[in-house]
């Protein structure tokens, strides 16, 4: 069987035949039924007295991240760092269909993760924008914090996030890092 194109006739492809020398009308849309618009009421529905008092109270916005900053622990940008870190994952099911060596390989590697947490999730938790990205400069500038740019995918200049790591975090990681010459650490 050849795959040639050949320009036969097939019974499976069907085309509308359209002469291009009949012409009816001059205007594209002359084919189209004609339709009379539909009649609507000029009255408003009845509203209820008891539906008028529900959309006459006022919301009171008070937001996600106003639920989550209600821990009087978290002062500052270092210990919202910690608590993100130390809260992030649940501990292990003791019966979860994993066997021992599974549970180590997960465990060593929650161990192994850097401890670096977003800056959305620092926002998240603290109650100023503002405030916080003020002491996240400062932090900066002391060297006690380290500001890492999370990059894109594929090509382009725009950046997926930023994320924040603690220095002494930061050290002990590189302290703890097999593959790192002495020089680099």
């Amino acid at each position: 069987m050849s795959l040639q194109y050949s320009a036969a006739h097939s019974s499976r492809i069907t085309k509308k035949r359209v002469s291009s020398l009949k012409r009816s009308a001059s205007s594209p849309f002359a084919s189209f039924t004609q339709r009379k618009p539909v009649q609507r009421s000029k009255s408003k529905p009845e509203i209820s007295e008891h539906d008028e008092d529900l959309f006459d109270e006022r919301l009171e916005d008070l937001g996600i991240i106003a639920t989550l900053a209600t821990d009087l622990s978290l002062r500052d940008v270092a210990q919202i760092i910690k608590y993100a870190n130390s809260n992030m994952f649940e501990p292990m099911p003791e019966r979860g269909g994993f066997n021992s060596t599974r549970i180590a390989e997960i465990l060593n590697f929650r161990k192994t993760l850097p401890k670096t947490v977003t800056v959305a999730h620092v926002h998240a938790l603290s109650k100023s924008p503002t405030l916080t990205e003020r002491e996240i400069a400062e932090l900066t500038k002391t060297n006690v914090l380290r500001k890492i740019v999370i990059p894109g995918r594929g090509t382009g200049g725009s950046t997926v996030g930023e994320g924040l790591i603690l220095i002494s975090d930061l050290e002990s990681m590189l302290d703890h890092a097999d593959g790192l010459d002495e020089a680099l650490k």
